[in-house]
Parts: C-alpha cells; sequence; structure tokens
C-alpha cells in the first residue's frame, strides 16, 4: 500500500462519499459550484449502493482529523496519522476511515495498529475480501501465525483459487514466526488439503526447515520434482538458505535438482557455476558456463561470466574472444568490459591494444581505473610528466583525491624519482594532514630516500590514529630493523603485528629479518622460509638467501638467489644482498 500517493482533495470526496448528511452550518452558508455538486451526487449515490457505509453528520472535529492526519503525513508523520484514522474510525465506524488507517500504519511498519485497523474494517465492511488478506499477512509479518489460523481457513474456504498465492505467503513469513514447531503443524494440516499444489508443498518445505526437518524438506522436493519440475523459486530458495549454512552442501544440492529437471529456467542452471565461483572452483565453474553457453551461444551474461572465468585461468585468447562477443551483445557492464580487456592486451603485450580499450572507457565507475593505467603506460613509455599531468585534475571528493595522489606517488617511485614522490605525497597531506594512507606511503618513500626520521614520524602519527593498524605496525619494525640498531624496539612493533595478522607473509618476513638483526639465525630461517612458502617475493628471497648463508647453507642461498634473479633481475634489496656478498 502506497497511502502518501493520494491527494488530499481525492481523499476528501472519498470522505464525503459516507457522509450524505454531513452539513455543517459553516459549508451550507457557501455556494455549492457545478463540480461540487456533481461530485456530491456521486458521493451520495455510492453511499446508497453500499449499506455498509454509514451516514455520518461531517462535524469540525473529522474534517480537522482529516486534514491534520493527511499534513502530518506529508510531514513524514504517517505513524501518527494512522492514530489519528483509527480514533475516527472507531467513533464513526466508516469502513474507509478504519481502511485509511491501516494504510498508514503499513506504510510506517507498526503492526499492531495495523492489526486493530484492519480488524475494524473488516468488522465494519464484512463482504470485503481486502482487509482480511491484509490481515492474515500482517499477522504473519508479526510472527502470530497460530492466531491467523481461522483468517486462513476462512480465504481457502471463501476462495480456494487463492489457495497458490496464500501458500507461498506462508512460506514467505515463516522465518518471522515465533512458535516454530506451531506453525509446523499448522502449515502441515493446510497443505495436506492440497497434496498436488506446488505451492502448499513449497509451504511445508519453508515451515520444514525452520525446525530443521531434513527428512520432510528432501521428501517435499521429491514430489516438486514430480509435480512442478519447471518451477524454479522453491530450488532457488533451498539453494540461497544452504549456502549461507555451508556453500559446499548449497553446490550438492542444487546440482541434485538441475540433473532431474531437465527443463530449468537459464536463472538457476546459472546459480551452479555462480556457486562454484564462490566456492574458487574456477576450472568447475568455467566448464559448467562453457555448457550453458553452447546451448545460448548469445547469451550477454554467459558471455561475460566465461570470459571474466578464461581471464582468471590465464586463458587470454579466450578470455578477449568472449568478453568481446559480451559487448557486442549489449552486456550492460561494458565499460568494466572494455577495462579488462584493456588488462587482458596489457598481459599480452599488446600495448597499443591496451591504450585503446583504456581510452574507450567511458565516464563512470571504470573511468578512474582506465586513465590510472593510462598513465602507467605512459610512464612505462618514459613519458613520467605525462602521466602525472593526465591524473593531476580528476578526482571528485577527498577519497579520489588521496587515491590520485597515491597513484602519482608511486609512478614517480617506480621511476626512482623518489624525491618528487615525496613531494607529491606532501602535497596531498597538506589538504589530508590525517590521511593514514599518505602517511603510510610517504613514510615508504622516505625510507627508500634513506630519512629514517621523517619515516618513523609519518608512522607514528599514523599510529597515534590507528594504534593496533598492523600494517603501520609491520612498517615501523621493519624500517627500525633495517635502518637502525634499535633492535629491540623493533622485534616489539613487529610482535604486535604478527599477533594482529598471524599469517601475513610480509609480517613473517619482518619478523625473519629482525631476528636476523638479533643473531637468531634458526628462529629466523623458519618465519622466512613460512613467508616464501607463501609469498616468493623478490625482497623476501634476499633476507631468506641471506640467512641462509649464514647458516652455512650457501649452495641453497645461491640456487635461491638465482631463481629470484630469473624472475625479477632489477629487485634492489636483491641486488644489494648479492654486492655484500661479492657474489656476480
Amino acid at each position: 500500500m502506497k497511502p502518501l500517493n493520494r491527494s488530499l482533495s481525492l481523499l476528501l470526496v472519498l470522505l464525503l462519499s459516507a457522509c450524505t448528511s454531513m452539513k455543517t452550518p459553516l459549508l451550507a452558508k457557501q455556494p455549492a459550484t457545478t463540480t461540487e455538486q456533481a461530485a456530491d451526487d456521486e458521493t451520495a449515490a455510492a453511499a446508497e449502493d453500499n449499506p455498509n457505509l454509514p451516514r455520518l453528520e461531517l462535524t469540525p472535529q473529522i474534517v480537522y482529523g482529516v486534514l491534520a492526519s493527511e499534513i502530518a503525513a506529508q510531514r513524514g508523520a504517517a505513524g501518527s496519522s494512522a492514530a489519528t484514522y483509527l480514533d475516527l474510525a472507531r467513533q464513526t465506524r466508516d469502513p474507509r476511515l478504519a481502511q485509511r488507517a491501516a494504510e498508514f500504519a503499513l506504510f510506517t511498519g507498526q503492526l499492531k495498529d495495523a492489526a486493530d485497523a484492519l480488524a475494524l474494517w473488516m468488522e465494519l465492511d464484512p463482504s470485503s475480501q481486502i482487509p482480511r488478506e491484509q490481515l492474515f499477512i500482517t499477522m504473519l509479518r508479526s510472527g502470530k501465525l497460530a492466531e491467523s489460523q481461522p483468517l486462513v481457513e476462512d480465504l481457502l474456504k471463501r476462495e480456494p483459487q487463492r489457495a497458490p498465492d496464500i501458500f507461498v505467503q506462508l512460506a514467505r513469513l515463516t522465518a518471522r514466526q515465533n512458535d516454530k514447531q506451531a506453525a509446523y503443524a499448522l502449515v502441515n494440516r493446510l497443505a495436506s488439503q492440497y497434496p498436488d499444489l506446488p505451492e502448499a508443498r513449497f509451504a511445508v518445505i519453508a515451515v520444514a526447515a525452520e525446525v530443521n526437518d531434513d527428512a520432510s524438506i528432501q521428501r517435499e522436493f521429491d514430489r516438486l520434482a514430480q509435480i512442478a519440475p519447471k518451477w524454479d523459486l522453491p530450488v532457488a530458495w533451498q539453494t540461497d538458505r544452504l549456502r549461507r549454512i555451508r556453500l559446499g552442501q548449497a553446490i550438492d544440492f542444487l546440482q541434485q535438482e538441475l540433473a532431474r529437471r531437465p527443463d530449468a529456467g537459464l536463472e538457476l542452471r546459472m546459480a551452479y557455476p555462480r556457486l562454484l565461483v564462490g566456492a574458487k572452483r574456477f576450472p568447475e565453474a568455467r566448464t559448467a558456463f562453457e555448457a550453458l553457453l553452447r546451448q545460448n551461444p548469445d547469451n550477454a551474461e554467459l558471455l561475460y561470466a566465461s570470459g571474466l572465468l578464461a581471464y582468471q585461468l590465464r586463458d587470454l585468447a579466450a578470455a578477449d574472444q568472449r568478453l568481446t562477443a559480451a559487448l557486442q551483445q549489449r552486456h550492460p557492464e561494458s565499460d568494466f568490459i572494455r577495462f579488462t580487456l584493456g588488462q587482458v592486451a596489457e598481459d599480452r603485450q599488446d600495448k597499443a591494444v591496451a591504450r585503446q580499450w583504456y581510452e574507450s572507457v567511458g565516464a563512470g565507475q571504470q573511468f578512474l581505473q582506465a586513465q590510472a593505467r593510462l598513465a602507467a603506460l605512459d610512464a612505462e613509455a618514459g613519458r613520467l610528466d605525462q602521466a602525472l599531468q593526465r591524473l593531476a585534475p580528476l578526482g571528485q571528493g577527498e577519497q579520489e583525491k588521496v587515491q590520485l595522489a597515491m597513484q602519482q606517488a608511486e609512478l614517480a617511485r617506480h621511476a626512482k624519482r623518489y624525491d618528487l614522490s615525496f613531494r607529491i605525497l606532501s602535497q596531498a597531506l597538506e589538504n589530508w594532514p590525517r590521511s593514514p594512507e599518505l602517511l603510510y606511503d610517504r613514510a615508504l618513500v622516505s625510507d627508500q630516500l634513506g630519512n629514517l626520521g621523517d619515516a618513523e614520524r609519518d608512522l607514528k602519527t599514523l599510529l597515534k590514529e590507528k594504534p593496533d593498524d598492523p600494517q603501520a605496525l609491520n612498517a615501523l619494525g621493519y624500517t627500525l630493523a633495517n635502518r637502525s640498531n634499535r633492535h629491540q624496539e623493533a622485534l616489539a612493533y613487529i610482535e604486535k603485528a604478527l599477533k594482529a595478522d598471524p599469517d601475513n607473509p610480509m609480517i613473517l618476513d619482518s619478523m625473519g629479518w629482525v631476528l636476523f638483526k638479533l643473531g637468531r639465525n634458526e628462529a629466523a630461517l623458519k618465519y622466512l622460509e613460512r613467508s616464501y612458502s607463501a609469498m616468493q617475493d623478490s625482497e623476501v628471497a634476499a633476507h631468506l638467501g641471506e640467512v641462509m648463508w649464514k647458516l652455512g647453507r650457501k649452495q641453497d642461498a645461491l640456487s635461491l638467489w638465482r631463481q629470484a634473479l630469473a624472475k625479477d633481475p632489477d629487485n634492489e634489496t636483491l641486488q644489494d644482498a648479492l654486492k655484500r656478498f661479492h657474489l656476480p
């Protein structure tokens, strides 16, 4: 119900239809226009046709109550309007005032007042089915299924053709019932009268789920597979329910149901590979999407999903083909597809095609990312100034401006323009001095410039705002371990970071490195090995190799460094380690 959509003037005309004798002295003294007279004639005729409408005198109290309620509702106080209308309905015994009270109460979620108004409306106009249906639903929403039993039985008796809708409402609102067992017994009793009605079987499934009766759920799904193999709603409902409990169980259930529902809708069949994606079973998900795509070769959503999965699995040619086809089929995520195709082209080392895709991304959520990639391509080509100028005028609001400053600083850092990177971050911090992201990035640049004091100052400022942030704690501990002799102090920061995030490979690396600085080589080795097994990073390889060398495992260290150099020949930390040991 949408009570606020009705105009005040129309409401008064409707109200007058119940009040043919409402001629107050104030109204009687004013001449009626032709239109007003016609309205009076029509409303009077309507009142005579409905014996349930009372003949009332339009008192100032009624007029004021209606006007005040409508104005209050327009000003956002529809709750008080419901109470006023309910009071007027009780005084006048007019069912339309009870109806209006119910509308406002339902609109504002006042279920008790709504139930009172609907019960009064039903009492005053017993021939109307609307208040019965609304009262039934309101009682279900209030968790009072047992109290609604006479209503639902009466509805089923009066209008048996409405049974499907009634049972769907029962299924939809069973979770709100306070007495689960009573609800289960009642729905089973009602549904037993409709053994071949799919909606009745669905209602039983819903209440059985509330009392964990898995045997009944399975039995009803077996029945539904026979009598309603093309009705997807119950299967989708149960799949979503199981997904929130245990994803693997949802996958097994849906696979079983699809096997015996060959005519299931495409949306339900697409739910299966989507669940597989959620479980990170990407090869299986791709196979399932490809099978659906063979049956629906022009479906934009299937082309999109299979293209993204192909990219996830590094099948770049298939990703390019599928995503291009999805774009041709006008998939709504067109700019995201263009951006992803740019990434595919970059991965295929086709920078020119990548630029074309990024430049085709329009204004929207992907625009800044596309411009950032174009700036990165400019910087890689040696055009750092052009890259920075591209990003400078972009962004709306603090969050975007901060992110763009960080991207500009990162481009300068990659170009080994550490002084420029520091200036960019410092200028941004003049506008947003408490930004933790800017403080963190500037600390990293200060470290690269060898400015321990600046790095320490920024990280401690950050930690005043976020004292338990593991990333900042780790950065400060690692910087102190690497740039000073304050190794015990560094250890304390890293221990705190590791306690907050015990499996983070970067923090494990820091712990190994500070232990190495403290001469605890065996303990250091364990942390560094854990770090490298989780993340084969060149810097970790440099640290791990150095510990191995100190422990006499020189061949292991050389082998590890050679592997890391093959992947990342320009890594500065790795190069420094080799120089310290006078290795080529």
